[in-house]
């Protein structure tokens, strides 16, 4: 029991006074960068094992400064996020289309697919916290991005692997919701006599999330879009449940069998866990949200929040969807419940999260190339970084659009970026950093023992799930 509670105290950042590289929480005076700290940070660092302290993030002089960020002005996003604007970036961008393919999860699992939602809950929050201590390794210095993690731990490859899983991931996921809102669209307005292809919906979607990717410049400023674009995915959440309940399978198809179900399908489970995880994965964001939250000691409890509050609204669609219609479910789950004014306003909400979620997502990747190429007011001026910040946003958004049209089949490119990327980036990276930056003698046996297990598990989804998904692209590929 002891041991347990000790593991707890390590991973949500509680002060474990039996442990000797406990966290160093009390008064101190140090300054940096010339604003004087009240005390010292909850965040582990490289040196808290040496006993040497790191400097709180929240100021008495300026509260809006980076607090963290010591070596140079170029990168200081200013702190004005509170906890629930924290809180609804990151579940705005997970319980969105994510929450969408989780009946189809448990079609591919069985019931085995709750407790796989749990555990997916319990690492995203473990590794959320892992990935901005690796942020703070060292005392007085916080890192800015991913990517950087990556090469403070593994040199220019870790680097240049971080980048590629990043960019994969961002780009990848855009993709995914251009792709939905444009299937969406046009089934709300084909019955309308509307003639317009579901590619060139797709196209007009992309025009509209392009125009705040274009204006907004820093995570803190798109922080105020993320709250609505959390209450349109409870709204759907809440639709896709009432509608599951009140019709299912067997009252919409009564001259059908019923639906099977299953308590665990073995063969399923690997693809399956990598699109759960894939609902979890918003670790890429999880740099940017913190470097903008007002009072970054509350990180750990936005990523417990998050994670908890992801996974009820997930366990509430997906068993109400898999009881509703067992293995006749498909992905998204609002094809599978009945046409009719719900369904209409739930894909409609679906659409606004995804015009809101999208430039979000989007600014992780470009805040990471804009960092690494010193796209800067400070270095450029403001006009000339504007035009040239402009300029390659839009590139690389109509190269977006082009992957989209050319690829429109949600199902089969969700689970081939959920399972590259988002298995990368939600659990293999953030580890192997952090025991390449503090050690493994950081790590009480126990918890190397849940690290070894979240690595097996990720590992299994990663290598099984990508050659099923590219199994499954191509033959959906060559059928048309």
């Amino acid at each position: 029991m002891q041991s347990a509670t000790n593991f707890a105290r390590r991973v949500f950042n509680r002060p474990a006074s039996t442990d000797s590289r406990a966290y160093n929480v009390g008064p101190c005076n140090d300054s940096i960068a010339g604003a004087n700290y009240t005390s010292c940070d909850i965040y582990e660092t490289a040196s808290t094992k040496k006993g040497i302290p790191i400097t709180e993030m929240t100021s008495e002089n300026d509260s809006k400064q980076e607090i963290g960020d010591f070596e140079d002005n170029e990168h200081q996003v200013p702190r004005t996020a509170g906890f629930i604007r924290s809180f609804s970036s990151i579940v705005c961008i997970v319980i969105g289309t994510g929450c969408l393919q989780i009946p189809y999860a448990f079609a591919k699992t069985g019931w085995i697919g709750i407790i796989i939602i749990v555990l997916s809950a319990l690492i995203g929050s473990y590794t959320g916290v892992l990935t901005i201590r690796c942020l703070y390794y060292q005392p007085g210095k916080r890192l800015h991005s991913f990517p950087q993690i990556g090469r403070a731990a593994f040199g220019a490859w870790g680097q240049y692997a971080s980048q590629f899983f990043i960019s994969l991931y961002s780009l990848g996921i855009t993709c995914v919701y251009i792709i939905l809102a444009g299937q969406f669209i046009h089934g709300l307005v084909v019955t309308l006599g509307v003639g317009l292809s579901e590619k060139i919906w797709m196209v007009i979607v992309a025009v509209v999330i392009w125009i705040p990717v274009a204006i907004l410049k820093q995570m803190s400023e798109a922080a105020f879009m993320a709250i609505f674009g959390l209450v349109a995915s409870v709204v759907v959440i809440i639709i896709s449940t009432v509608m599951s309940l009140k019709d299912p399978y067997t009252k919409m198809h009564p001259s059908e069998p019923a639906p099977s179900h299953s308590a665990a399908i073995g063969s399923g489970i690997p693809v399956a866990l990598s699109s759960i995880v894939f609902s979890f994965s918003v670790t890429a964001v999880y740099p940017h949200v913190e470097a903008a939250m007002k009072k970054p000691r509350q990180w750990p409890m936005v990523a417990l929040a998050s994670m908890l509050f992801s996974a009820a609204a997930y366990l509430l669609i997906g068993i109400t969807g898999y009881w509703a219609f067992g293995d006749q479910v498909v992905s998204p789950i609002l094809e599978s419940i009945p046409t009719g004014a719900p369904a209409t306003v739930a894909k409609i909400m679906i659409t606004i999260h995804v015009i809101i979620a999208a430039p979000i997502l989007m600014l992780t990747f470009y805040l990471e190339v804009e960092n690494l190429l010193k796209i800067t007011p400070e270095r450029l001026g403001k006009k000339r970084e504007f035009v040239i910040r402009l300029a390659y946003r839009s590139a690389v958004f109509v190269a977006v659009c082009g992957i989209s049209v050319a690829i429109p089949y949600f199902s089969d490119f969700l689970s081939l970026i959920s399972s590259l990327a988002c298995v990368a980036l939600f659990a293999i990276i953030p580890i192997a950093c952090y025991l390449k930056l503090y050690g493994h003698r950081v790590a009480p046996w126990y918890e190397k023992i849940w690290m070894f297990v979240v690595l097996a598990i990720s590992g299994v989804a990663c290598v099984w799930g990508s050659i099923d998904a590219i199994k499954s692209l191509i033959q959906d590929t060559k059928s048309g």
